[in-house]
């Protein structure tokens, strides 16, 4: 699975999460840092590309 994919699928997972249980609940928070890590990562990716 794709970077991108992976992180499509943790912000829609996030969003549910978020109407299911809050936006300040423990779930969503983990959740949401899940899905700033993806981020970071294809953040670096796309540095290293750029970089290569």
């Amino acid at each position: 699975m794709s970077i991108q994919c992976e992180i499509e699928r943790k912000r829609r997972e996030l969003q549910y999460i978020a109407k299911l249980t809050g936006l300040s609940s423990k779930d969503t928070l983990r959740c949401s840092e899940e899905l700033d890590e993806l981020i970071i990562i294809y953040q670096q990716k796309i540095q290293q590309a750029q970089n290569s």
